[in-house]
């Protein structure tokens, strides 16, 4: 009766209640054998394997700004403002490059990310993504640029610090309170206090190996900065975006956020193997399979309602994709139509923008993964029981 109470006692500990999770509930008694089992394995590392696809129609650009002479932020790797002071920053490039011969042009830009040590993450018809060491970024990212002329380009930078260490100190929390657990276990014999023990330590289990797996994306994320290129045909730079009126759409793309900026307030749990590194700018998560879901805002000019803004859509970006389902969604109390894209690559992937118009704000939710067999679903539930104000 000791060891019950102390049991009771111990798994009401705040610790416990802190590292709290809705990981499935499994009952893990199986008898003496299983008392010490082997429980510190780490997480699978993420793949880095390089992802090659071709054959996609001309992509949506990614983002209207033209700014040929924008300098690098003050905040970039090479020039961090506070040295020594151990920040965590995850740094993305963005870049338009109007070129003579695009697949010349793509060859020298993957074998530059690949002699600095990074690797090619993406490649479509236009366009590819490239994750470099984060401490090059400055040098690789001007590299790029000199590679054609700048059609726009653009940073961003997100300060991880206090994000990276909070999932640590959980981390840490959990793993500790499972060896507690363990030495309850090694007390206790009877049956009903060793299931009881065995459920808890699966349970933790299972939310030690996601947090792991949060800080193995942040790590990779910080590690190995992204710049996204798109290639333009000198012989297609007229025509370039002026079939489509609306520059937020013409700047929509499954790489980056529509908009560095968010003017609402979001609460979303997109689920524990996916870590969230931008609350402020703009709303980020990614997984570690490299599916992610941002939400940005833009201006509602010409102003119109959600419907119009689905119909426009549909309408602009219909003819570069294979499929464009309509969706009828929610994101909290809110109506959040929006369009699924299936694009026409080879290996296509699979892209979601939904709309929530407020006044003269539309706020943007996106989702995209390279894999367009994912099932999108659990994301569409975790925004019904989210919350965007």
């Amino acid at each position: 009766m000791y060891l019950l109470y102390a049991l009771t006692l111990f798994l009401t500990f705040p610790l416990v209640l802190s590292c709290s999770s809705s990981a499935k509930e499994a009952d893990w008694y199986g008898g003496e054998a299983m008392a010490m089992e082997e429980y510190e394995e780490p997480a699978p590392e993420m793949s880095r394997s390089a992802m090659k696809l071709e054959g996609a129609a001309q992509p949506v650009p990614l983002m209207d700004i033209t700014a040929e002479n924008q300098s690098l932020p003050a905040s970039s790797p090479a020039e961090d403002p506070e040295p020594g002071s151990q920040r965590k920053r995850i740094y993305n490039g963005s870049a338009g490059l109007v070129v003579e011969d695009p697949p010349e042009t793509r060859k020298a830009l993957e074998d530059l990310a690949i002699a600095s040590g990074g690797y090619v993450e993406q490649s479509y018809a236009d366009y590819l993504v490239l994750r470099v060491p984060a401490e090059q970024f400055d040098s690789l990212f001007k590299e790029v640029l000199g590679m054609g002329k700048i059609r726009y380009q653009q940073i961003d930078t997100w300060d991880v610090t206090d994000r990276y260490q909070d999932t640590q100190a959980r981390l840490k929390t959990a793993e500790e309170t499972r060896k507690r657990l363990y030495v309850l276990l090694e007390r206790s014999t009877d049956p009903k206090e060793r299931a009881r023990i065995l459920r808890e330590i699966g349970r933790l289990t299972e939310e030690i190996e996601s947090i792991r797996q949060q800080l193995q994306i942040l790590d990779s994320r910080i590690a190995f900065s992204r710049i996204n290129v798109e290639l333009i045909p000198r012989l297609q730079e007229d025509a370039y975006r002026q079939e489509i009126p609306f520059p937020w759409i013409a700047s929509l793309s499954p790489l980056s956020p529509v908009s560095s900026r968010l003017e609402t307030s979001v609460k979303l749990n997109p689920g524990d193997e996916y870590a969230e590194f931008s609350k402020e700018d703009v709303y980020i998560a990614e997984n570690a399979y490299g599916t992610n879901i941002t939400v940005s805002s833009v201006e509602n000019s010409p102003e119109g309602d959600s419907a119009f803004w689905r119909k426009a859509l549909l309408h602009h970006l219909g003819d570069y994709y294979a499929s464009a389902a309509p969706k009828d969604l929610v994101f909290g109390s809110k109506e959040m139509p929006g369009v699924e894209f299936v694009s026409k690559d080879r290996e296509p992937f699979r892209y979601f923008v939904g709309l929530i118009v407020e006044n003269r704000k539309i706020h943007v939710v996106e989702i995209f993964s390279s894999d367009a067999d994912t099932d999108f679903s659990p994301l569409y539930k975790a925004l019904e029981e989210g919350e965007i104000r």
